[in-house]
């Protein structure tokens, strides 16, 4: 009888605290990180969820990324459908056939503005009530508890800076970078008002962690900005560089360490286009920083002609045989955050973000009339490379840390080759991670 009331206290504790002590372990027991990306959800791209922009441009295109959602639209409507999108895009029975298929990690792009708003931007002031549905929190909140029942972890990703660190949509706004300019380093607002984000965001999720709304072990790291392509070597001329790796990261590190050790959670940072060699004695202070690198292979002429290539498959599965190779030479713990099975960029929206008639800037008419969103019109042979292209890639990212698909779902399944949950359906990627079939 003693035992049992020591076992129903215990019990009572746990309950209390909030989380689950006897959870899940996701994924295959081995130390590797097999993920996906949340992405389209807490930050919206054209391309992945291209209904929630059709329907509110009436047949132009004057919404085109977050940042014009909240400008152009009547606050009402732009809460409604946030809040309804946020509520419904993913769902714990996604988050369960994640899970079986053998998937460890979730990847969180998260918006800057849930967070900070500055007077003279469009966004709403953030709702900091996680208990309120009204807020973007409340349904991050729900997703992390999801995962700490099924044991998954995740990395917070910060997608989106002040400015635009990239230009690209994804950042919440589409067009100039401003995140720094020609203005830095005598202007460094963006930069600075970056690591204040950073500062709120690490204290916010302490704070769920000390008071039991998640446990520590659900959290894998925070990633401090998504593709700063403002610091790679093709934007003006690469002279951004020092602002990323002496300036922003020092700094960025700092602000997530305040509030979590290097035992608690990692500092990732992103690759930001450039060579592993460069980030030699970048942090190497701190064996808890994680180097987040992109490898897609359907952006730019290079992958065009490929694509146009008799033997371009055989191209795509050499190459992504070949990756480990330089995975083995990053001087951090290296994993690939984000990739996908599309060798062109077909897809809506994809390349260049929203517009009223999407011409993809690299790739003929005619070769997207055989690479288009329609599953049902995919050649078995097309289906097979797929299955070997994924494989093959997961066999190069899988020499260093891992990696995580991007992405998770897209609307309606109007990606195939980038949505994971529908491959996983469609028998394309293994039915589980953790006995499957290699390529190279």
């Amino acid at each position: 009888m003693f035992r049992i009331t020591i076992l129903l206290l215990v019990a009572s504790f746990s309950c209390s605290l909030g989380f689950n002590k006897t959870r899940n372990t996701a994924g295959c027991a081995d130390g590797k990180v097999r993920g996906v990306n949340l992405g389209g959800w807490l930050v919206m791209e054209p391309w992945i969820t291209p209904k929630m922009f059709e329907d509110v441009n009436d047949g132009g295109d004057q919404i085109v990324d977050e940042y014009t959602y909240a400008q152009y639209l009547d606050p009402a409507l732009y809460k409604e459908r946030l809040i309804n999108h946020w509520d419904t895009f993913y769902s714990k029975q996604d988050f369960e056939k994640l899970f079986n298929g053998g998937i460890s990690h979730f990847r969180i792009p998260l918006a800057y503005w849930y967070w900070d708003v500055d007077e003279d931007e469009p966004f709403p002031q953030p709702n900091m009530d996680d208990n309120s549905p009204d807020s973007p929190l409340f349904y991050l909140k729900r997703a992390l508890q999801w995962m700490e029942e099924l044991g998954i972890k995740a990395s917070l990703d910060l997608h989106t800076g002040p400015g635009s660190q990239n230009g690209y949509d994804n950042s919440g706004r589409r067009g100039e970078i401003h995140w720094v300019d020609g203005s830095y380093p005598g202007n460094r607002y963006n930069l600075d008002r970056t690591v204040r984000i950073l500062d709120k965001m690490a204290s916010f999720i302490k704070n769920w962690v000390d008071t039991g709304v998640i446990s520590i072990d659900t959290l894998y790291g925070f990633g401090i900005l998504n593709e700063p392509h403002i610091c790679g070597g093709w934007n003006f001329g690469g002279i951004f560089w020092t602002s990323c790796k002496d300036d922003f990261y020092p700094k960025a590190h700092e602000a997530v360490r305040k509030h979590f050790t290097g035992e608690e959670t990692k500092v990732v940072i992103d690759i930001a286009g450039r060579g592993y060699s460069e980030f030699n004695g970048i942090l190497d202070f701190d064996p808890d920083v994680d180097l987040d690198a992109h490898n897609y292979q359907c952006f730019g002429p290079y992958w065009n002609d490929v694509a146009l290539s008799p033997n371009g498959w055989g191209t795509h599965l050499e190459a992504s045989c070949n990756i480990d190779n330089d995975i083995n030479q990053s001087p951090l713990n290296t994993w690939v955050g984000e990739f996908s099975l599309a060798v062109t960029e077909c897809q809506k929206y994809l390349s260049g973000g929203y517009m009223i008639d999407y011409i993809p800037p690299d790739n003929p008419l005619s070769l997207c009339e055989y690479y288009n969103s329609d599953f049902s019109t995919f050649a078995p042979e097309y289906k097979d490379f797929l299955r070997n292209f994924f494989l093959a890639q997961i066999d190069s990212f899988e020499a260093g840390a891992g990696w995580f698909f991007w992405t998770g779902k897209t609307e309606g399944n109007c990606a195939p080759e980038w949505d994971y949950l529908f491959l996983l359906e469609n028998g394309i990627v293994p039915e589980d991670l953790c006995s499957r079939d290699t390529y190279c």
